[in-house]
């Protein structure tokens, strides 16, 4: 199975969270006026301050999800103000998962 397929599968398979903590970093991300990038590979649009550096995580560890999910709090965290989220409480593997997309594994298998 490539990393491509592993990622969809276990994104498939994730239960969407309902606790407060993670849906407030969702929400957090998912508002309109944070700023969105087009990604140069496959021209979709992406919000820079998490699929962007989500992106970077992925291509510093050769897309090892395990590694990438580990660090999926340290990675985000520091994007977030302080009060939105109890940050021990979010579902970092889900957020991580969430804020991740397949093509960025193509790239990693291009390098």
């Amino acid at each position: 199975m490539t990393r491509k397929e592993q990622y969809y599968k276990l994104f498939a398979s994730a239960k969407k969270p309902t606790d407060p903590d993670t849906l407030a970093v969702l929400k957090y991300f998912g508002n309109d006026d944070k700023y969105w990038y087009i990604n140069s590979l496959d021209c979709r649009s992406f919000l820079g301050q998490s699929g962007h550096f989500m992106r970077e995580l992925a291509l510093e560890h050769n897309g090892d999800l395990a590694v990438i999910l580990a660090k999926t709090q340290e990675t985000l965290t520091p994007l977030m103000p302080l009060g939105i989220a109890d940050f021990d409480n979010v579902d970092w593997h889900w957020i991580g998962l969430n804020f991740l997309w397949g093509e960025i594994f193509d790239e990693v298998e291009d390098m």
